[in-house]
């Protein structure tokens, strides 16, 4: 599929200039982007808070009318922490237990480094403690920087490459508002999907009883598509894509490899670090809802 500007324009800043979308910060720079984006192609955008705490609230991105649509699609922005391993989809606790390995191995590996450089330091510093001096201003900053990065190592450390996951799921999604005009089909772009399902069950909680929800995940892996659930549209199935037919509520589309032993679906570490996109899954997720 070739690319048009506009989409190249989106792939660079959310590649790049808007990949990290972990903090309140860099949620809202990323959330006045999104919107700014779509805005220009349609005016039915509204962000709504959810989930408000003292100085936390997660925010839903709803285009479209989403009380009456007959299908919402979406996907999840926020960007997941760094973990060892393969991404195994649908599997919480799997995701969950390699995230805190990876929590707690750096945390060990920084604290190490902290001691040696202490250990360092004390072996190369003269006897006599001068407050004052600027080789003392400087190790107290070093060390106040070192204890500021200590913190966020302890917290988690957010994957910078998320370009398969999520961002993939959020071009696709921008370049269907900007093609399809179908007034029945609303968007959704749902806040804490890399800890849990609140972006998603706020979304099912303002749809009416019989809409359809396509749940869109990772779907620019260099990896085979899926359809889980309901096909939008049976005649555009095509042979790339493994449907299988489901009844509920919410049918998820991604993109993953199949675990024959376990039964499950999962993208290995070189696939969530690629750097292209398959812009063929693209255009195949896209011609679903046309």
């Amino acid at each position: 599929m070739e690319q048009t500007e506009g989409f190249k324009d989106w792939l660079f800043r959310y590649q790049y200039v808007y990949r990290l979308r972990r903090t309140e910060k860099s949620k809202k720079r990323f959330l006045a982007a999104l919107v700014t984006d779509i805005a220009k192609m349609r005016e039915d955008v509204r962000v709504i808070e959810y989930n408000q705490q003292k100085k936390y609230a997660a925010r839903n991105v709803y285009v479209g009318n989403i009380k009456q649509a007959d299908r919402v699609i979406c996907t999840f922005y926020d960007t997941p922490p760094e973990s060892f391993g393969s991404y195994q989809l649908f599997d919480r606790k799997d995701q969950a237990k390699k995230t805190t390995r990876f929590i707690l191995a750096s945390t060990i590996v920084a604290i190490l480094l902290g001691i040696i450089g202490t250990l360092i330091y004390m072996r190369l510093s003269p006897n006599s403690f001068q407050l004052n001096s600027i080789g003392t201003l400087g190790i107290v900053a070093i060390y106040a920087a070192y204890f500021a990065l200590l913190g966020k190592v302890t917290k988690g450390l957010s994957n910078r490459k998320t370009l398969v996951r999520n961002t993939s799921s959020i071009l696709a999604m921008l370049k269907m508002i900007a093609e399809n005009k179908q007034k029945n089909i609303a968007y959704a772009f749902l806040d804490e999907g890399s800890y849990g399902n609140k972006g998603l069950d706020e979304l099912q909680d303002q749809v009416k009883n019989h809409c359809k929800i396509y749940y869109l995940d990772s779907v620019g892996a260099s990896a085979p598509l899926h359809l889980i659930g309901e096909s939008p549209n049976s005649s555009k199935i095509k042979s790339n894509v493994d449907y299988q037919a489901a009844d509920q509520k919410v049918s998820y589309l991604f993109s993953a490899r199949k675990d024959q032993e376990h039964v499950g679906f999962y993208l290995n570490p070189a696939d969530l670090k690629e750097k292209q996109l398959n812009m063929e899954n693209i255009a195949t997720v896209t011609s679903l809802f046309q």
